[in-house]
């Protein structure tokens, strides 16, 4: 199931349906029986648009006189080993890459000063603390985590997707700038422009 998954997940998100994604992982999550996974159903990071978009452009204002960016990205902690803390970095390329290669992410001219945390879904937190690689927990549970970090992970790309649009109407250099966004090791990355 696994791969299923995360192949749609890929799929949708690459080719810009990330409301359709969130719609069919939270129709899958509520499938299941209840388990402490569940309680990421209706939440989301969008509370921390406004700062998050102020976040983009500080970032893109701060970057090296002589570094003209062509693409940021945006990546959320490794949140599922690291439940204490849910937060991002983000990182400036002065050469956009193809959002189907992403070798091009691991080298880049600038990044962020200081961390964004994310917060607002502190329950889900604490399933990923109790819960996350269990092996042995139920499969439905397991199940119910692999949706979990999904989604989490989409409406991480969700909030980055909102900040960037609120901060192109404040600041216009961010107009036609790729900005990207996933979980660290994750293979696909959510793009606005």
């Amino acid at each position: 199931m696994s791969d299923v998954i995360s192949t749609e997940f890929g799929l949708l998100v690459s080719h810009g349906k990330l409301d359709e994604c969130i719609c069919r992982l939270e129709g899958a999550l509520r499938a299941l029986r209840t388990t402490p996974f569940h309680r990421v159903l209706g939440r989301d990071f969008l509370h921390h648009t406004r700062a998050a978009a102020k976040y983009l452009i500080e970032f893109h204002q701060s970057a090296p006189a002589d570094t003209k960016l062509a693409a940021l990205y945006f990546e959320m902690n490794g949140f599922t080993i690291n439940p204490d803390r849910w937060y991002c970095d983000g990182f400036g390329y002065r050469t956009a890459g193809d959002i189907w290669e992403l070798d091009w992410l691991a080298t880049w001219d600038a990044e962020t000063a200081e961390q964004f945390t994310l917060e607002g879904m502190e329950s889900a937190q604490q399933a990923f603390a109790d819960l996350h690689g269990d092996e042995k927990q139920s499969l439905a549970v397991q199940l119910a985590g692999e949706l979990a970090e999904h989604l989490v992970t989409a409406r991480f790309m969700q909030l980055i997707a909102a900040a960037h649009k609120s901060a192109k109407r404040r600041y216009g250099r961010l107009k036609g700038l790729p900005v990207l966004a996933t979980a660290h090791e994750w293979d696909t990355v959510h793009q606005t422009t």
